[in-house]
C-alpha cells in the first residue's frame, strides 16, 4: 500500500470513527429516563439529566455517570441516590401505579403496587405476580423481556449483533426470538477513492439471512449470498453450550452448518464451528473462532459449475470495545491453516487472513446495531469468511481492503 493511500484510508476511518464517538442519542437515554413512572415530569425533557451542557453532550453529570454505571437502566438504588431526579411516588400528583410494557409483546405489561410486581395479560385477561427468574451469584435481574431469561453480570460485555465483523459473537438468540443477518461487502470497491463515495460506487455483495431461537439455548438459521459469490444458500443449527451471563468462564456456541451453491443444488460444504467469546470488564470482549469446513471450493464465478471439494481449516480471533455506552471498535483476522485450502495455483490465491476492522452503532433498546466495516473478504458464509479477495483476482493485503456494512434487527 503506498503512503498517500494508506493516510487516506486512515483519514476516513478516523472520520467515521469520530462522527461515531461523537453520536451521543441522548435523546434515547432521555427516553428511558422519562419512562420511569418515578421520574420528575418537570426534567423528562431536560439534557441537563445527565449532561452539564443545557444543550446535551459534552461531559456528564454525576447522575450522568452514575446512569451510565448500570448499564442506561432505572434501578431502586439510583433512585435513592438521587432523590433530585426522582419523586418518592410514581407519576408525581398522579396516583397511577408504575407500568412497564413488555417489549415485544403487544397484551403484557408490568405494574408495581405495594412493593410487588404482576403481570397483566390483556389477551388472556389473567394478572400474576411476577417472579424473575433464579440466577446465580453476581448475576442481576434485569428488565423482562418476553422469552429471556431475566438475568444480566454487570462485568459481562453485552454483544449486540451476531457477529463482529464476519465472526459470530456467541450472542445468545432468546427462545421465540427472530433476529435479521445483513450484509453488504463492496469487493471491487476502493475506500480512498472519494469520487467514487469511498467504494460505494461499485459492485455489491448483499447477503441476508434470519436466526430463529428455538429455545434459550438453542436456535437455527438460514442465510443466503448472490451470483457473485456463487449463490450460496446456507442452512445452520446451533447451540449455546456455556453462557458467560449465566456466571460460565466463557460463553460457548457450537454451529453445524450446510452451503450448498447455485441456491442449493451442488457443490454441497459442511462447516463445523466453535465461538469462544470472553469478556475483559463489562467494555471489551475476545472471540476464537475455529472452523472445518469439509467439502469447501473456492469462488467459481458460475454457480452451475461443479469444482472439486477441499477441506479447510480456519482459525479467527477478533475483539470488541465500548468507547461508548452504544459505540463500539471492532477487528478481526480468519486465516486458512492448511495450504491446500488457500488455492495457492488458483488465480491469485490466499497469502493473508481475511482481516477487517470497523465501528458499531446500537440502538438504545439494543434490538437494533450498525456496523461500518472495512475487509479484504468479500464471502461471509461458514466457509467463504476465511477467503480473501486473491481468489477473485484481488490483493489480499491493505490494498485490497474495500468497505462493507452490516445491520442486525431483532425482530421479536
Amino acid at each position: 500500500m503506498t503512503t498517500t493511500r494508506f493516510l487516506k484510508l486512515f483519514a476516513v476511518i478516523a472520520v467515521f470513527s469520530f462522527i461515531g464517538a461523537r453520536v451521543q442519542a441522548r435523546p434515547e437515554y432521555l427516553k428511558i429516563f422519562a419512562s420511569d413512572p418515578y421520574s420528575r415530569p418537570e426534567l423528562r425533557t431536560q439534557c441537563t439529566v445527565c449532561h452539564l451542557n443545557p444543550d446535551g453532550g459534552g461531559e456528564r453529570n454525576e447522575f450522568g455517570k452514575a446512569f451510565t454505571r448500570t448499564g442506561l437502566q432505572v434501578t431502586p438504588e439510583l433512585r435513592k441516590q438521587f432523590p433530585d431526579r426522582f419523586l418518592t411516588e410514581p407519576g408525581g400528583q398522579s396516583e397511577k401505579p408504575p407500568v412497564k410494557f413488555v417489549e415485544g409483546s403487544d397484551s403484557e405489561a408490568i405494574v408495581e403496587l405495594n412493593g410487588k410486581r404482576y403481570v397483566i395479560n390483556t389477551r388472556e385477561k389473567t394478572v400474576k405476580e411476577f417472579e424473575a427468574a433464579p440466577v446465580k451469584e453476581g448475576v442481576v435481574a434485569s428488565n423482562p423481556q418476553q422469552g429471556d431469561k431475566q438475568v444480566e453480570r454487570p462485568d459481562v460485555y453485552r454483544p449486540v449483533d451476531v457477529r463482529v465483523i464476519n465472526l459470530p459473537s456467541a450472542l445468545p438468540i432468546p427462545k421465540g426470538s427472530l433476529w435479521t443477518d445483513f450484509t453488504h461487502r463492496f469487493p471491487l470497491g476502493d475506500p480512498t477513492d472519494a469520487p467514487s463515495l469511498f467504494g460505494l460506487d461499485t459492485f455489491a455483495v448483499p447477503s441476508f439471512g434470519f436466526i430463529y431461537g428455538l429455545t434459550d439455548r438453542i436456535q437455527i438459521g438460514a442465510y443466503r449470498a448472490p451470483t457473485f459469490v456463487d449463490r450460496p444458500i446456507e442452512l445452520y443449527a446451533g447451540a449455546m453450550v456455556l453462557s458467560e451471563q449465566e456466571g460460565d468462564p466463557f460463553s460457548l456456541m457450537a454451529r453445524v452448518g450446510v452451503e450448498g451453491r447455485d441456491n442449493f443444488q451442488r457443490n454441497f460444504t459442511t462447516s463445523i464451528e466453535f465461538a469462544f467469546a470472553r469478556s475483559i470488564t463489562r467494555n471489551a470482549q475476545v472471540y476464537f473462532v475455529p472452523t472445518i469446513s469439509l467439502g469447501d471450493r473456492p469462488f467459481s464465478g458460475d454457480p452451475t459449475r461443479n469444482l472439486p471439494g477441499e477441506d479447510a481449516f480456519a482459525l479467527g480471533i477478533g475483539g470488541a470495545l465500548n468507547i461508548r455506552p452504544s459505540v463500539a471498535l471492532l477487528a478481526e483476522a480468519n486465516y486458512r491453516l492448511n495450504t491446500v485450502a488457500r488455492y495457492p495455483d488458483y488465480r491469485n490465491g490466499i497469502h493473508r487472513p481475511v482481516f477487517g476492522f470497523g465501528i458499531q452503532k446500537a440502538s438504545a433498546s439494543r434490538r437494533h446495531a450498525f456496523s461500518l466495516v472495512f475487509t479484504n473478504g468479500p464471502g461471509t458464509t461458514f466457509s467463504q469468511r476465511s477467503m480473501t479477495n486473491g481468489l477473485l483476482f484481488g490483493n489480499d493485503g491493505f490494498q485490497g481492503l474495500t468497505i462493507g456494512f452490516n445491520l442486525t434487527r431483532r425482530l421479536f
